[in-house]
């Protein structure tokens, strides 16, 4: 059979509480090999996928089965969880059970095997279908082979109950979609700032001094963010080394009279009318307290963070519906199922009324026609607001200088990547099954990153020093932000937040350097970061046709 039909593989995760079973056999099994279903000749006419199939739960019992498409016709299990009462295949289903006692204890086991699915036309859709008990939470991961290689892929996520009868669920995988390569599970969002406006002191490589504020030297030189070959070059890198979007920082709009410039000019003039913009999506990184800061007659408000505020409020409700009016409907903005992502940074420091504000934000720009996906950055390690969280359609950090987290302990990254592996974990056992507050679904975590933290130069009397003292550390830090990333709408897409690109003064960036001395601890890394990207979460990104 050619290699081209083995094109896929299915890994079903399954946190499932208990529920009266089926009527299953209880018989343990310990390294199961069932034997191969022989084809009828009539079927060799018809197109054939090879598959395999990963099953996990921690239910007391759980199915798979192929109910529309095709039909199963060779399997054979590779292996079973040694704690597993039953992992086999029979009458057209995967089944998997343990005991009760440990489901009760969220234990998980586990099953793999290999399948061919004789399709009933090369157009038909593969329908699949889920039964388990009526807790917890599915996944479903669709990978595509490229000749021998398993190329990650699409990913379906089932959290909910059904209302009565089995507890069911279905999912397709189109026909045009099992000939066509599938997208790289893991988004990877990068944090692009422009405000570096050349060399000189205000050039925002340099201080008032005119001494260096980052020890870093940029491959492109103290460059102008403005300038179109920067920008160019920025998003070639970025699409060869699998980052699918930027994070563009946004402040005030344009026309505003302030202390600084508005980053819509270069968003607008440059960015967005990059020839090669197609290669890349972007979003909005809301930076509400700059917003407050830089805009006259605001700047007051900004200790607090408000939403009791009128002013606060307002503001923060406007510049949204701003955002639907002039950016969410731009081609390359991302979105999840249609939904345009958006970023807000320090969301949880903010207080008051805030959850009126975000309902207010939610009708104005569903009154454009949008419903817009609202991640906050709330993670924290030493405090949790269910309910501040839950206004939030994804919860974030920003690096991992998460607030609660003791930095003067670590001496490096690897000290930090352990901490922050326990902060994620607690968080995401904090907002399971928590749901979006006036919605359906439930909270998504988004873990965020950064390569390394090095602000000596630009804050020599208050500084904050957490190098990276090898490639591998900065590997292990992108493996923890891996680990506990969730899958997210229809595709299951996995959201990772890297902060940043390119904030020079503060060391966070995966942007190439010079060769100009040694890469560590915190020097110049040449493009190890971009490699390190490419490596834990792979090259491929998002096409300009992609959803």
């Amino acid at each position: 059979m050619n290699r081209l039909s083995r094109w896929l593989m299915i890994v079903v995760f399954m946190s499932i509480g208990c529920t009266s079973s089926p009527n299953l056999p209880l018989a343990a099994t310990e390294g199961i090999s069932l034997e191969p279903t022989p084809t009828p000749q009539d079927d060799e006419i018809l197109p054939i996928l090879d598959l395999q199939i990963h099953i996990t739960t921690t239910s007391d019992w759980t199915t798979l089965g192929l109910v529309e498409g095709g039909s199963i016709k060779n399997h054979t299990v590779l292996s079973a969880d040694h704690d597993a009462s039953l992992a086999e295949f029979e009458q057209g289903l995967f089944r998997l059970m343990q005991p009760i006692e440990q489901a009760n204890a969220e234990q998980s086991v586990e099953l793999v095997a290999d399948i061919s699915i004789a399709k009933d036309t090369s157009g038909s859709d593969l329908i699949f279908e889920i039964n388990r008990g009526h807790m917890g939470e599915t996944t479903v991961e669709i990978s595509k082979f490229s000749g021998n290689e398993l190329k990650a892929g699409k990913t379906f996520s089932w959290q909910g109950i059904q209302p009565s009868g089995e507890n069911v669920k279905q999912f397709t995988i189109p026909a045009a979609q099992q000939l066509e390569p599938v997208n790289n599970e893991y988004i990877v969002i990068a944090q692009l700032n422009f405000w570096y406006y050349g060399p000189g002191i205000h050039g925002g490589f340099y201080n008032e001094s005119g001494e260096r504020d980052t020890a870093l030297y940029p491959l492109l030189g103290d460059y102008r963010s403005s300038d179109p070959d920067v920008v160019y070059q920025q998003i070639e890198w970025a699409s060869e080394y699998g980052v699918d979007a930027f994070s563009i920082e946004w402040t005030i709009p344009r026309g505003i009279v302030s202390c600084c410039d508005s980053m819509e000019n270069t968003l607008d003039d440059v960015f967005l009318k990059s020839p090669n913009i197609d290669k890349v999506r972007w979003v909005i990184f809301y930076d509400f307290p700059l917003r407050l800061d830089q805009t006259p007659g605001l700047k007051q408000y900004v200790d607090g963070l408000d939403f009791d505020q009128p002013d606060v409020y307002n503001i923060f409700v406007n510049d949204f519906k701003r955002f639907a009016r002039k950016y969410f409907g731009n081609p390359q903005y991302l979105t999840i199922d249609g939904r345009p992502v958006i970023y807000i940074w320090a969301s949880g420091a903010f207080v008051g009324d805030l959850e009126g504000a975000i309902l207010d934000v939610r009708q104005g720009v569903a009154d454009y026609g949008y419903d817009v996906f609202i991640v906050g950055e709330e993670v924290a390690a030493n405090h949790f607001d269910q309910h501040h969280a839950a206004l939030f359609d994804g919860n974030t950090s920003f690096t991992f200088l998460i607030p609660g987290l003791d930095a003067s302990s670590w001496e490096d990254v690897g000290d930090a990547a352990n901490d922050v592996d326990q902060t994620f974990e607690r968080w995401q056992e904090n907002i399971k099954d928590l749901k979006v507050i006036g919605r359906e679904e439930y909270v998504n975590f988004q873990p965020a990153w950064a390569p390394q933290y090095d602000e000596r130069l630009a804050r020599p009397n208050h500084s904050t020093y957490v190098p990276a003292i090898s490639k591998d550390q900065v590997t292990a830090m992108a493996e923890v932000a891996r680990k506990h990333a969730e899958p997210l709408g229809s595709q299951g897409l996995k959201l990772i937040w890297i902060n940043t690109w390119n904030c020079w003064q503060e060391a966070t960036t995966i942007e190439p350097t010079e060769n100009h001395g040694p890469k560590y601890p915190a020097g110049n890394y040449q493009f190890d970061m971009l490699e390190v990207v490419r490596d834990v979460f792979g090259s491929e990104t998002y096409s300009s046709d992609s959803p």
